[in-house]
């Protein structure tokens, strides 16, 4: 364990002063994806309990959660009108959503940024080995050419891996929001049909 914690500190230290620009984005990144992750996770405002929107409807006390929070919302008041519903409901969606997508923005930002920032170590130890090269042919001009050359592998590498699972993840959540936006528009038709058709309806 000792000897692979060794390895990955002088593989750290032989990527140059980029590596601690990418161990700050891995840091931001990884937190920010775990945030986004709970956020999307916490709360019922999926189609789990489906089979039961219709009881919460009729009563919005029983429900929990997110989920009994927009119904009491929604369905506030002794006169509801279907533009009041949909208004309501418009402000449920924006509240829920943009605050999925305002994690997604800054999770989508820092998987780009990973790789270029991989990319600005490449170049960096392009440079060190061109700069290597203008030495000579000696061992110390060859000793910095392996270590430009290292460096700009090592960045690269570590950029690509850095940002490979941060996409995995966004994929992840971006379903999980889209089977929110789903769940509302849903539960939205259903209060629709089941308030207003049936008080519609010709006795």
């Amino acid at each position: 364990m000792f000897e692979t914690l060794q390895d990955g500190f002088n593989l750290f230290r032989e990527g140059g002063v980029i590596m601690y620009m990418l161990g700050g984005v891995a840091c931001i990144l990884y937190a920010s994806a775990i945030a986004a992750l709970a956020y999307v996770h916490q709360g019922n405002l999926n189609d789990k309990e489906q089979h039961r929107w219709e009881e919460y409807i009729n009563n919005p006390d029983l429900a929990d959660g997110r989920l009994g929070e927009a119904l009491r919302y929604v369905l506030h008041g002794p006169r509801l009108t279907i533009k009041t519903v949909g208004r309501r409901f418009s402000e449920v969606k924006i509240n829920v959503l943009s605050a999925v997508d305002r994690r997604l923005l800054v999770l989508n930002t820092l998987v780009a940024a990973a790789p270029l920032a991989g990319l600005l170590g490449t170049v960096m130890g392009m440079l060190a080995m061109f700069a290597g090269l203008s030495h000579g042919k000696g061992p110390a001009g060859m000793q910095r050419v392996a270590a430009g050359m290292q460096e700009a592998l090592i960045t690269t590498q570590t950029g690509l891996t850095i940002a490979l699972p941060g996409l995995f993840i966004a994929l992840i959540i971006k379903s999980k929001r889209d089977r929110i936006e789903a769940a509302l528009v849903r539960l939205e038709s259903l209060i629709l049909s089941a308030r207003f058709q049936r008080e519609n309806k010709p006795n």
